[in-house]
């Protein structure tokens, strides 16, 4: 009795993976140059392990385009919105993504843009002709700073506490921002947080914004 009572009055076992940011809310100000943040956690492991990071922002539509050249003038000829494109999307990890996990764990996962379900307005593509299409988005937004994949960026300190810095650029879009923090180990999701940051346009841009 003694003993099942101990028991009982142990204290429940802490999560895996704790994670969070240093701010909860980012100020799109009419001087705003982009933003600073800090993503920091703990997690418990009994060997070596990895973190990964996917920083997602809110959905928007996009337009990629091609253009060729007609009578010596470059012309857009064929143009294919996108639906459900995230506007911000980057992903951190403390090695090569690809060295965490397999090709079939960012599919299940849904890690990478070529996993993300990105749909689009021409239901006419196959999938050769979408995954082309698919491969213009991310270069474009990639050259934009707003998509990226980011190898080593995450540093795990005494195997136990991990950080890594998260840079928004001026660019971004107001609204809520996800981000999932994987513990992973031997190509398998041990454990999974989610954390949100908003970003919203403060003072007179928002009243220009919302007009």
């Amino acid at each position: 009795l003694l003993m099942l009572a101990a028991i009982a009055g142990a204290p429940a076992k802490a999560s895996t993976l704790v994670a969070d940011l240093s701010l909860d809310e980012v100020a799109i100000t009419t001087d705003f140059n982009g933003e600073s943040l800090l993503l920091f956690g703990a997690v418990s492991a009994e060997s070596e392990s990895d973190i990964v990071v996917i920083f997602t922002g809110p959905p928007v539509p996009l337009a990629s385009r091609r253009k060729e050249l007609v009578s010596g003038i470059w012309m857009n000829r064929q143009t294919v919105v996108w639906q459900n494109a995230p506007s911000f999307y980057h992903i951190f990890s403390n090695r090569a993504l690809d060295e965490v996990l397999s090709a079939e764990q960012q599919k299940n996962l849904r890690i990478g843009a070529e996993n993300l379900g990105l749909r689009t307005r021409d239901l006419g593509l196959n999938a050769e002709e979408m995954a082309v299409w698919r491969s213009a988005l991310t270069r474009n937004m990639t050259a934009r700073g707003l998509w990226e994949v980011m190898d080593e960026n995450v540093s795990i300190i005494r195997g136990a506490l991990f950080r890594t810095p998260v840079e928004l650029p001026a660019n971004i879009v107001p609204g809520d921002y996800e981000v999932r923090v994987l513990h992973v180990q031997d190509d398998k999701l041990i454990a999974e947080d989610t954390t949100y940051i908003s970003v919203a346009k403060t003072g007179i841009g928002a009243m220009i914004y919302s007009f």
